[in-house]
């Protein structure tokens, strides 16, 4: 998503370089950590900074938060191709908050889901682009002081998630 030649893309690419020695570096042929291909991404150390710290003002004024993503984040909901590069981090700073409840994803086209050790919710949503043209994939989430609820529509299943 940066402009080729910007000091982000090159580090960006540096990252991937080191960590996928594939000549295409789409595959994750012989990866020890298959996420490291060019269709996913990760967090910069600023992006996590500021994560952080809204996330501690969510703890501060005792509000639930919901965070949504393009790339999953838990490899329990996700292939471990399209997790982000850097998941752990990302991770790491949800964990160290108790305010997220949830946390929604695509990317993945299948989706997938858990419910991680910290009572926080992964949902991966499945693709459109993955769905029959006769049908859907989408939903609605109705949103309660102790659960949300996925009213699913074609590929999306109903779902409710209590916290």
């Amino acid at each position: 998503g940066r402009d080729p030649g910007s000091p982000r893309y090159e580090e960006s690419l540096r990252l991937l370089r080191e960590k996928n020695h594939n000549e295409d570096l789409n595959s994750p042929a012989g990866l020890k950590e298959p996420q490291f291909v060019a269709f996913n991404g990760g967090f910069g150390q600023a992006q996590l900074d500021w994560f952080d710290e809204v996330l501690k003002f969510s703890d501060e004024n005792q509000e639930k938060v919901i965070v949504m993503g393009h790339l999953p984040i838990h490899p329990d909901a996700s292939d471990r191709v399209c997790l982000a590069w850097n998941y752990e981090a990302a991770l790491s700073v949800i964990h160290s908050h108790r305010c997220v409840v949830c946390v929604l994803a695509g990317h993945l086209h299948d989706g997938g889901y858990c419910l991680d050790s910290h009572g926080v919710h992964h949902l991966t949503l499945e693709g459109v682009i993955e769905t029959p043209p006769e049908s859907n994939a989408f939903g609605t989430i109705y949103v309660y002081e102790d659960k949300l609820i996925l009213k699913g529509r074609g590929r999306i299943a109903d779902r409710v998630m209590h916290f």
